[in-house]
């Protein structure tokens, strides 16, 4: 089962090779798109910091085609998220064996007249949904695996932009320019989840500024231990003795936080049981310190500065950086791991920023 023949990239990429062969371009290959199409459908089965930056590009549909219903496939991980965005209209929850050909009868009923493809490398999932749907407009990012698929194949530089770089140029068919398009991203707001937030707030102490710490990484190599972490927040809150610092973290690093606070009185953490309730923790924040994962595009969207500490991997923050807001991005070496950043280097760049913020 080692042979490559059997392996499921090798699969993928032949089945798209010879589907490109033998495929002949759609009848609407280039054609303009419907002035007034019912039902968009934008194919997002994707983890939830990859919804938050495909978020501008919904904004942009939805004044693009304000007629129409839009509608998002998403898996379980953003489907929170995709719920109480304010321009999706409908949500189809893709779900794997044995509930799959439940998803895809939703796509099939729900019948969109267009489908966006925001994938700029093979995705057969998507591809293959964008086919069942039966839609006869098919707009994506183009690439070689999947281009005969497509009415309207968009160029792009995938490897070398950033993602809400990319999607924007999905506009284009639309008839809009992708250079306007308002690239911050956006997040719901759940109301029960900010008026929790609120709450658990009052109850603490005087603290200015307040520093939400997120110490969760969704990759391994993203990792940094909480040893740092405490060490960062102890040298900061000797530097700033009136501020106050959040630990925030997934459920399974709950009892992490809860140590790092007996170390420091300055410290505090309270476990949360949604993003939405992260993201209102994060927005009641000065600033956010964090490893590169979705907490970054959280912030982002709720308009908090943000540290970011980022893996020898740079092609991440290319990808990924919170652009649109004050920001210190701390770059491991290449090929580094990401503990080859120090807490002095962290230090040094959350006293930099929260010196700009306090000076704005």
């Amino acid at each position: 089962m080692n042979d490559p023949l059997f392996s499921r990239p090798w699969w993928r990429a032949f089945g798209f090779r010879l589907f490109g062969a033998v495929a002949k371009p759609h009848r609407n290959r280039w054609s303009p798109l419907p002035a007034h199409p019912k039902r968009i459908l934008v194919l997002l089965p994707v983890l939830r910091g990859d919804y938050l930056i495909a978020t501008p590009l919904l904004e942009a549909l939805s004044h693009a085609r304000p007629q129409a219903i839009i509608a998002v496939c998403v898996t379980s991980a953003s489907f929170d998220l995709s719920v109480v965005d304010p321009y999706v209209d409908h949500v189809i929850l893709y779900e794997k064996l044995p509930y799959w050909p439940r998803s895809v009868w939703e796509i099939i009923r729900y019948h969109p007249d267009i489908v966006v493809f925001p994938k700029g490398h093979p995705a057969t999932t998507e591809s293959l949904l964008m086919v069942l749907s039966g839609a006869p407009y098919r707009v994506g990012l183009s690439h070689p695996h999947h281009d005969a698929l497509l009415t309207h194949p968009i160029t792009h530089d995938w490897e070398n932009e950033h993602r809400t770089e990319a999607f924007a140029r999905l506009v284009q068919p639309f008839g809009m320019d992708p250079s306007g398009v308002t690239r911050r991203l956006h997040v719901g707001v759940d109301p029960n989840a900010e008026s929790w937030a609120e709450k658990v707030f009052s109850n603490l102490p005087p603290m200015r500024p307040r520093v939400a710490v997120n110490i969760s990484a969704g990759q391994p190599s993203r990792v940094w231990p909480p040893e740092m972490w405490g060490q960062v927040v102890q040298k900061l809150s000797e530097a700033l003795p009136e501020a106050g610092f959040i630990y925030i973290s997934s459920p399974g690093d709950v009892p992490v936080c809860k140590e790092l606070v007996e170390r420091n009185k300055r410290a505090f953490s309270f476990p949360t049981n949604s993003l939405l309730e992260a993201a209102a923790v994060v927005a009641r924040c000065t600033a956010l310190i964090t490893v590169d994962t979705g907490t970054v595009q959280i912030g982002v969207a709720r308009n908090v500065p943000q540290v970011v500490l980022y893996s020898g991997d740079h092609s991440e923050y290319t990808h990924f950086a919170p652009e649109s807001v004050r920001n210190r991005c701390i770059l491991a070496p290449l090929g580094s791991r990401i503990t080859s950043i120090t807490p002095d280097m962290v230090v040094e760049n959350a006293l930099s920023l929260l010196q700009e913020i306090s000076s704005s």
